[in-house]
């Protein structure tokens, strides 16, 4: 059995959803189950080519306007990508629901959009006040390869894990010119990351390079730094770097047990123990790991409305409070109709795991980052 296979298996229901919310043509595309054939019998849609500005959903520069720009109405850490000195790489959540292939067609332009409205608007720009960011498009796994009755999943998420890998080495090639970076990625872009980090970071010479990585949607059980992971740790500190951050987030009366017993299957699958299976739960109000509880108040500003078009509404602070617990975030529901939740059963909020709380993460990028450039003897924006 592959790493693939026992990393995130077919029973996890949500982990490669993404982020679709409210959208009228994605909740059509949701009813269209999966492609009629095999993986094997389609063709594998053309690989990118990320010499092509076209095949990256957001690139920094004047010449490369994209949703990853945005900056919440008020928000007063504006878009400071020209200055920045660190660069974010951010893989985004499945926002492919078509049947026609397991993987998507670069040139799906239905999906492309939606990608760009949906989590490039309100989860790569979060990141747009520390950092230049990378974001690429990739031959996503459709979200019914979470279910597929055959391997067919797994290959499909062999092939966006191929391509994520080409387009970190390109950006390495490219762009990085030995630059620090921050990994970021939410649900299947979790799921690939956490191979990237495995396969290409840990333990290599572009390590140190690393300032953190945002892994959210998909556990890390604990005991993956040390075993998967050799030199990288979990953050426990809100100023910690070289770390992962990571969570999943449930309503107070949601059920994170099930999702987190499933992670710790795999997790005992792989290494052949219970041992450190317990899922890593940072809490995003305070991201230290002595304070797994916040109020309310410690909330800086949750992003409202719905995925769409047009600039982002303005941020509202103090909606919600958190709690991690057994693995699991659990936090207050904020108020309708402002917050327009997609709640999935259990009171699974994956679909928000990261707009709940842009101004808490977007505050703390620009902490690790300005961490990291001291602690290297640069100054923020002149790296």
């Amino acid at each position: 059995m592959s790493r693939l296979t026992i990393t995130i298996g077919a029973a996890v229901i949500v982990i490669l959803m993404g982020a679709y919310w409210l959208y009228p043509r994605l909740m059509v595309m949701a009813t269209m189950g999966p492609p009629k054939k095999s993986f094997d019998g389609y063709s594998r849609p053309t690989p990118p080519n990320y010499a092509d500005p076209a095949t990256w959903a957001a690139l920094p520069g004047a010449e490369h306007k994209d949703a990853a720009d945005l900056v919440p109405d008020g928000e007063t850490v504006g878009d400071n990508q020209a200055e920045a000195a660190v660069d974010v790489f951010y893989v985004h959540p499945t926002t492919f629901r078509g049947n026609y292939n397991w993987n998507q067609e670069l040139d799906d332009a239905e999906t492309n959009a939606w990608t760009d409205v949906s989590v490039i608007a309100r989860q790569a720009a979060i990141f747009n006040g520390c950092c230049r960011i990378y974001a690429p498009r990739y031959r996503q796994a459709t979200s019914a390869a979470v279910g597929a009755k055959d391997d067919s999943g797994d290959k499909a998420r062999t092939v966006a894990y191929e391509d994520i890998k080409a387009a970190f080495q390109y950006y390495l090639d490219h762009f990085n010119d030995g630059r620090p970076f921050i990994l970021v990625g939410h649900s299947q872009g979790t799921f690939l990351i956490q191979q990237l980090l495995e396969d290409v970071i840990d333990a290599s010479p572009i390590r140190p390079q690393l300032v953190a990585v945002y892994g959210i949607g998909i556990g890390f059980p604990t005991g993956v730094f040390g075993r998967q992971y050799k030199t990288i740790t979990a953050c426990t500190k809100p100023t910690q770097t070289g770390c992962v951050v990571s969570w999943l987030t449930f309503g107070r009366d949601g059920d994170g047990k099930t999702t987190t017993a499933r992670y710790a299957d795999r997790y005992e699958a792989r290494f052949k123990t219970r041992e450190g299976s317990d899922t890593l739960c940072i809490n995003p109000l305070t991201f230290d790991t002595d304070q797994p509880d916040a109020p309310k108040a410690a909330n800086l500003g949750a992003l409202p409305g719905k995925a769409g078009p047009g600039p982002l509404p303005r941020l509202q602070p103090g909606v919600l409070g958190a709690t991690c617990k057994d693995g699991a975030l659990y936090v207050d529901l904020p108020p309708k109709p402002d917050f327009q939740l997609l709640v999935l059963p259990g009171q699974n909020l994956h679909f928000h795991d990261m707009d709940l709380f842009f101004k808490n993460i977007r505050d703390n990028a620009i902490l690790r980052t300005e961490t990291f450039l001291k602690a290297r003897g640069n100054v923020a924006g002149g790296y």
